[in-house]
């Protein structure tokens, strides 16, 4: 399935030029690890009164801010101009078109870092440019290979933009609150894992059934279910561009979308992952998701959870787990190497699991642990990217380990 999968070679020998910036994965899956293990520290210390924290935004919404469309927009970026290659059978983006898109990602990192030195406008302009400029880059690839399947990324990459501009509207008062465009993100972010995860998740795992486990069932696809499963994940994103966060009707939606996608992760036989943590990485991000809505169903619906306890299972389980299980196949995959992860790799899965539970759990319990527990959730989310960064690092600065260009 060669459409779907971001980890096989790309078509035709070409010259690799400078290794860190041979393929998109190279930079952006290094970058959007090394600002997941950066931003935490410097938000934390802003939380706790060290250094100069962000006036025109408030420091939650530059963290969430960050970590949507600086982290998760940098992974996002790696994915897309990995996975276009293989899609279309075009060459990948590299050198210095590459190298530009990486200073665009950049300038709004700098941009949001000096939001208080720089005019409202500025800050916007600078921040704004990356996700355009990824999208026109993608574009001639997919457009000229006729792959309609895959406009649907366009569609998702406006939101992600507009979204963006509800933020800075609000930076500049024009907006009255950032609430909107924040939730609009991050389910934008949501129907790309469940876009994604339908794709890739039953593929790898099926792969690996039919290699491993030739007695297993197939996993016999359902197109029905995953059409399902992303209108429910549209419908939670429209409740929450459209109605109060408390309405219960947004809770309504995020149970259904819950149920469908537990329907769906139950079809994809998890339980033969276990023993193989490049593969259960994906399913995990995946019940990450299910939990998510999960829980902030029962919390707007019912009162059962606290609301910010379930949108940390969700970005910090959903959107982290998939983004590092992501980086981890490709990475390896296009730099040729063995589809195992090492120790140090999966010592890092099991940091980011632990910092997720300690984070819902500081949300959850005495209020008296929830100062401890936020700090060691940072720790542990540090230590989880910077391992994983280690671990990457070598990979995407080196030519590929087995002499293949890319």
């Amino acid at each position: 399935m060669p459409n779907i999968i971001v980890d096989v070679a790309e078509p035709g020998p070409r010259p690799s030029g400078f290794a860190p910036l041979a393929h998109g994965f190279r930079p952006f899956f290094l970058a959007a690890a090394l600002y997941a293990a950066g931003a935490i520290p410097a938000y934390l210390a802003w939380l706790s009164g060290f250094g100069h924290a962000p006036q025109h935004l408030s420091v939650i919404v530059w963290h969430v801010h960050e970590m949507l469309f600086g982290f998760a927009a940098a992974a996002l970026a790696g994915f897309l101009l990995t996975a276009v290659p293989n899609w279309t059978g075009t060459r990948p983006i590299a050198g210095g078109r590459l190298g530009v898109l990486v200073l665009f990602w950049l300038l709004g990192r700098v941009a949001m870092a000096l939001v208080d030195a720089l005019p409202w406008g500025v800050v916007a302009v600078a921040d704004l440019v990356f996700l355009p400029a990824l999208a026109v880059a993608v574009a001639p690839a997919l457009i000229g290979a006729n792959n309609r399947r895959n406009y649907l990324f366009f569609v998702l990459i406006a939101l992600l933009v507009a979204a963006n501009g509800l933020v800075h509207w609000q930076a500049g008062g024009v907006l009255h609150e950032a609430r909107r465009g924040l939730f609009l993100a991050l389910d934008t972010f949501l129907l790309m894992i469940t876009v994604i995860s339908g794709r890739i998740v039953p593929a790898f795992t099926g792969t690996f059934l039919r290699q491993h486990r030739p007695q297993a069932a197939a996993i016999a696809p359902s197109p029905v279910l995953d059409r399902l499963c992303l209108a429910a994940m549209a419908v939670v994103a429209l409740a929450d561009l459209t109605l109060r966060e408390s309405d219960d009707r947004v809770g309504y939606a995020c149970l259904a979308a819950a149920a469908l996608l537990g329907v769906r992760l139950g079809r994809w036989r998890t339980a033969a992952t276990l023993g193989t943590p490049i593969l259960l990485i994906l399913h995990a991000g995946v019940l990450w998701l299910v939990l998510g809505l999960l829980a902030r169903g029962l919390a707007l619906s019912f009162g059962l959870v606290p609301p910010t306890a379930a949108l940390h299972v969700l970005t910090m389980g959903a959107i982290g787990t998939m983004v590092m299980g992501v980086m981890s196949r490709a990475t390896l995959g296009h730099g040729g190497r063995d589809m195992w992860a090492p120790p140090a790799m999966v010592m890092a899965y099991v940091l980011l699991a632990a910092a997720v539970f300690a984070r819902v759990a500081g949300l959850i319990l005495d209020p008296n642990l929830a100062t401890h527990l936020l700090l060691a959730a940072g720790i542990l989310w540090t230590a989880a990217f910077g391992l994983f960064a280690g671990v990457i690092a070598p990979i995407v600065l080196l030519p590929r380990a087995d002499g293949r260009p890319g």
